[in-house]
């Protein structure tokens, strides 16, 4: 063990994480408890002890009831939520189905998440649709320079934005209420990428009201890797169907759970890393006395004391206002007498921090993510 690690926290024990490791990184993609790895086993010893009877029988039912504790904890109805493998899938099913004319424009922030932003050049370019890019300054001053960044790019062709509900780049948390509801009076339609809200800050889907919401499951609410939801507002629901058709998708024709239905299979695969979301919300709920709540309100409160730290240290202010910040907060490093390094070279705090405490950093900025079960 390296003595210069930290000393990780009393809930640490819950992870697998290495802990010859400084695990600063859990944001990009999570961590999942070993409590719910083995649950996650569970499922999948039940489904090879009798495939056919999984199948046909008990793998709807698994499916239901954790979508349905989902769709509890983001308030909002679950025949209007269906799981994905991630965020990325769910934009691109949107995109996929969205309805355009030749000549219409697309918006997406300049704090995209990559993936994202290639899926929203793709179908732009294929369908003759002009992409504009909000450019959205960080730091930031305050919503109203949001909303006019917004504003300069809103035409009358534009008819669908991307927008993060948290920056995957800078941890910024958006006020993505303001921004919905400003893009709905001006007769845009938001889909938000809130890869990085659940789990983080708090998410009622039926207060923020988007016409398309995607998230992941796996990042902040700790869940197995492949778990994910969409959201379609009730509008949208004749449009927007599922990038592979298959059974279930004549299920229910006319009912309230159609639309749902038809993205349930999508062909054999294992569906366990779904059946353990609802698995994980309770799991993760418990080690906290006050629950969620008090899981994201501590991680925030980890990372903003910790940021004030640094900032202190090296002589800077935060770039952000704490309103901005939930579990995530991105710290410009200060310039050294040579300025920044050349693409091929190594800056020696970089090679430092890798080879005496294990901790491995790309561009010159400090992305901190705290997190309960990891050091501070």
């Amino acid at each position: 063990m390296n003595n210069n690690i930290p000393q990780y926290s009393d809930l640490a024990h819950h992870w697998k994480l290495d802990k010859d490791i400084v695990f600063l990184n859990h944001g990009s993609f999570g961590a999942t408890p070993t409590y719910i790895s083995e649950q996650q086993t569970r499922y999948r010893d039940i489904m090879e002890r009798e495939p056919v009877d999984f199948f046909v029988n008990q793998w709807p039912v698994l499916l239901d009831r954790s979508k349905k504790k989902l769709a509890e904890f983001v308030n909002a109805d679950p025949d209007d939520l269906v799981f994905v493998q991630n965020t990325t899938t769910g934009v691109n099913q949107v995109l996929n189905s969205f309805l355009f004319e030749p000549g219409d424009e697309w918006l997406v922030s300049s704090h995209a998440y990559g993936a994202c932003m290639l899926a929203m050049k793709h179908f732009c370019e294929r369908n003759k649709i002009r992409l504009n890019v909000i450019e959205i300054p960080f730091p930031v001053e305050d919503d109203q320079q949001i909303l006019k960044a917004l504003q300069d790019k809103i035409t009358d062709r534009t008819k669908l934005a991307l927008i993060d509900h948290v920056s995957s780049a800078t941890g910024m948390v958006f006020p993505i209420k303001k921004i919905v509801d400003f893009l709905r009076e001006n007769g845009v339609c938001s889909l938000v990428d809130g890869a990085h809200a659940p789990g983080m800050v708090y998410l009622d889907i039926r207060h923020l009201n988007p016409d398309f919401y995607v998230a992941n499951c796996h990042k902040w609410i700790c869940a197995p890797k492949g778990s994910a939801f969409m959201y379609v507002k009730p509008d949208w629901k004749h449009f927007i169907k599922p990038l592979i058709i298959s059974h279930y998708n004549d299920t229910d024709e006319g009912g309230s759970s159609h639309w749902a239905n038809q993205f349930m299979w999508d062909g054999t695969h294992d569906f366990s890393a779904y059946f353990c979301v609802g698995d994980t919300l309770d799991y993760i709920e418990k080690l906290h006395p006050d629950g969620w709540e008090g899981v994201m309100n501590s991680n925030h409160k980890l990372v903003w004391n910790a940021g004030n730290l640094i900032a202190e240290k090296l002589g800077f202010d935060l770039p952000l206002r704490e309103n901005y910040i939930g579990s995530i907060l991105t710290l410009p490093m200060p310039d050294g007498e040579e300025g920044f390094p050349k693409f091929n070279e190594t800056p020696p705090l970089k090679q430092k921090l890798y080879e005496k405490y294990q901790i491995q950093v790309g561009k010159p900025l400090i992305r901190k993510i705290a997190h309960q079960g990891k050091s501070g």
